[in-house]
């Protein structure tokens, strides 16, 4: 067997700095990597346009974390971070694998609840599956547990985007938004609503028509 090369020797030493430690991945997430890998770039760019928005040393709430993969984003900085799903099964495997000290996640619906008073709320992916008439009770509940000076950071697909959404996707769609009716939602519900658009993993405050994904911006309920 020949003698290890020096880049071999050193890749060597270099790997064993980060131990051996695994993340399994649960059946959301693995379902995404497998047949549209892209999404996950595109989810975890928005967690991290949040995490900036909110700052760093905030107790955050993430509505609708799933198995908790953009929620890890979401905690980097912040003292407090916990994420609650009605997916029992997803927060069964978010707390078997990337549960800590502060990074905490519950078997919950906001709808009617609260859990505190945070600094900010974050929510991907779920006010288009809310129906219409739970609407204004998702938003009031939303407020709910935030603090007078909170934030809340919304993301959703874009209604014109429907067109090219697979038909998973599109089964659990019932309540898609334009910018126009996001931002009017927001402002019955906070004294100051910012609008953004996003394009694959491109947050940007383009033509909001053209945008895939929007997010929106309520601060101070």
């Amino acid at each position: 067997m020949a003698e290890p090369t020096k880049e071999q020797v050193q890749w060597s030493e270099t790997k064993s700095m980060v131990g051996d430690d695994r993340l399994l991945l649960g059946p959301y997430f693995t379902y995404q990597f497998r047949h549209s890998p892209r999404r996950i770039l595109h989810a975890l760019s928005y967690h991290k346009f949040a995490a900036k928005t909110i700052g760093s040393g905030k107790r955050i709430l993430e509505v609708g974390c799933s198995e908790g993969l953009g929620t890890l984003i979401l905690a980097e900085f912040a003292t407090l971070c916990l994420g609650i799903d009605i997916d029992e099964a997803a927060i069964e495997i978010a707390n078997e694998t990337l549960a800590s000290e502060k990074l905490q996640f519950r078997h919950a619906d906001i709808l009617n609840n609260k859990f505190g008073d945070f600094d900010a709320v974050a929510s991907f992916d779920v006010i288009e599956h809310i129906f219409p008439e739970n609407e204004e009770q998702f938003l009031n509940s939303i407020t709910a547990n935030l603090d007078r000076n909170g934030m809340f950071v919304v993301g959703t697909p874009n209604i014109t985007s429907d067109q090219y959404a697979s038909p998973i996707t599109r089964s659990g769609h019932v309540n898609l938004y334009c910018a126009d009716r996001l931002r009017e939602s927001l402002e019955r519900h906070f004294q100051t609503v910012l609008m953004f658009s996003a394009n694959d993993e491109m947050v940007h405050t383009g033509f909001a028509p053209m945008a895939h994904y929007l997010i929106g911006i309520g601060i101070s309920p």
